[in-house]
């Protein structure tokens, strides 16, 4: 859980346990399920991740102006696209919304290499399907909303762009997963968002009001290894490395 203002981000440790869930999904390119109940901050912390800000889709592409090569830069570091599908979207809705999504995060991406790597700008516009492969990562908030054939599409998009995907749900959604095998064969992590315990609950609030912290000291928190964020699953990969398969141990 996170709490935040225009002025403060305090990270916590399930902020940070969801920074490593996110480092794997990827890193690794794999489908990942994020799942907890309402209001721990499940929302907070993708956005954070993905460096998001609704007025990011205001900008002027190709403008040299300050704003835009901020966010040229935020998310050329994050390599990721934050969506959240509206209640009973069809299909047809979603895929349109995520292809010019994904289309124009991409153009960003490559404007924010570009600039870091040259110092200038491209003149000319790529295609807009192949900006898309400077994506890494896809995150799509309240997942449960999807329909059985959005989720085919998704998966359809996670195959064809080699990207890692992370779908944020309820309690609950994980086993609807279960349900669709070609999607959840694709699966590598799941992470459950859990609420902060007395002793971070009560820092988090006394740092919220005095303003005088933005992260949560670890000595605070029991340390974890670097994947523990996600439930206890076995992974197996082929050879290859182009597969993987979740079960429960």
């Amino acid at each position: 859980m996170e709490f935040s203002s225009a002025g403060s981000f305090i990270a916590t440790k399930e902020h940070r346990r969801f920074v490593e869930f996110a480092n794997a999904v990827r890193k690794h390119r794999y489908i990942g399920l994020c799942y907890g109940r309402a209001g721990v901050g499940k929302t907070l912390s993708a956005r954070r991740y993905a460096k998001w800000n609704e007025s990011l889709l205001k900008i002027t592409l190709w403008s040299r102006g300050p704003s835009e090569l901020k966010v040229y830069a935020a998310l050329a570091q994050s390599r990721s696209a934050f969506y959240t599908p509206t209640v009973g979207c069809t299909l047809r809705e979603t895929k349109k919304e995520l292809t010019a999504l994904m289309s124009y995060i991409g153009i960003c991406i490559e404007l924010g290499l570009e600039i870091k790597e040259s110092g200038t700008l491209k003149k000319h516009r790529p295609p807009l399907g192949e900006s898309q492969r400077n994506l890494q990562l896809l995150i799509i908030d309240e997942a449960e909303r999807l329909s059985t054939t959005t989720l085919e599409y998704l998966r359809d998009v996670f195959d064809r762009l080699e990207i890692g995907l992370i779908l944020i749900g309820m309690p609950g959604f994980e086993k609807r997963m279960s349900r669709y095998p070609q999607l959840y064969s694709r699966v590598g992590f799941a992470h459950q968002y859990r609420p902060l315990q007395n002793e971070e609950l009560t820092f988090v609030l006394t740092r919220r009001c005095s303003g005088s912290a933005s992260t949560i000291p670890t000595s605070l928190t029991p340390k974890r290894s670097p994947l523990s964020s996600v439930s206890p699953v076995e992974i197996s990969a082929s050879s290859s490395g182009s597969s993987s398969r979740l079960s429960e141990s």
